[in-house]
């Protein structure tokens, strides 16, 4: 993908998104709305708003994400990088290897084995750190895997004869950025499902440390990132 079709796709869905940021909200996504909390969307709310957003039926918007988490499990299950074409790359953690334990969770030093780096067009949806550059700081980086509309359409054809067309599951996956880029918005979380994991907004403090090739000491501002949260069962298969 190059740098100005990225752009271009990052503009776009920010358009899009602000199209459906009521669709979102009326279904409980993002920002309670004059409660000035965040909410929370599970599952349902969440295969709910890409089904209204994309125009497919809840029961296909289901199939669709079944199908996108499917092919990253498996791909993460072997080791293997997976990219979800606009949305965002997802790898095994390079400290999930690391065998010391938290305290608070019981679990490893890193209580996600998961790591995920939002593409420009998400990037430039979530609009999370304004005037600073979202979109030339992400990047969609190479994958082993990578899943675009060709191969939801495929792998969800294959458990059923009424698979997703290539055209429905283009649509799935803008849904899939607006619609969680939506539930993002003012710190809110989202659920794709509880063995898989879920998505949320982290605030990186300010940082300040040395060049260890020139020395010079450097500078990096505080910033919004994306998050991603392995859910317990996608965290067993990759651990």
């Amino acid at each position: 993908m190059n740098g100005g079709k990225a752009t271009e796709n990052g503009i776009a869905r920010r358009t899009v998104l602000r199209r459906g940021a009521l669709v979102s909200a009326a279904l409980g996504l993002g920002v309670a709305a004059g409660g000035g909390g965040a909410a929370a969307s599970k599952r349902p709310e969440l295969v709910e708003a890409i089904a209204v957003e994309s125009g497919l039926s809840p029961r296909d918007a289901a199939r669709g994400l079944d199908a996108i988490t499917g092919a990253v499990t498996a791909a993460l299950r072997r080791g293997d990088s997976a990219q979800v074409e606009d949305f965002g790359r997802f790898s095994i953690s390079k400290r999930s290897a690391r065998t010391g334990r938290n305290p608070r969770s019981d679990r490893g030093g890193d209580d996600s084995p998961v790591t995920f780096d939002p593409c420009p067009a998400f990037a430039a949806a979530l609009d999370l750190n304004p005037g600073r550059g979202d979109v030339a700081s992400a990047k969609c980086r190479d994958a082993d895997v990578w899943i675009d509309a060709e191969s939801v359409a495929s792998d969800t054809g294959r458990s059923s004869d009424q698979g997703l067309a290539a055209r429905e599951a283009a649509r799935l996956l803008d849904a899939l950025v607006t619609v969680t880029a939506n539930g993002l918005q003012g710190g809110g979380t989202v659920v794709v499902s509880e063995a898989f994991g879920s998505f949320g907004i982290s605030k990186r403090s300010a940082r300040t440390g040395r060049n260890p090739q020139t020395g010079k000491r450097t500078e990096s501002a505080a910033k919004n990132e994306v998050k991603f949260k392995a859910g317990a069962e996608l965290s067993g298969q990759v651990n």
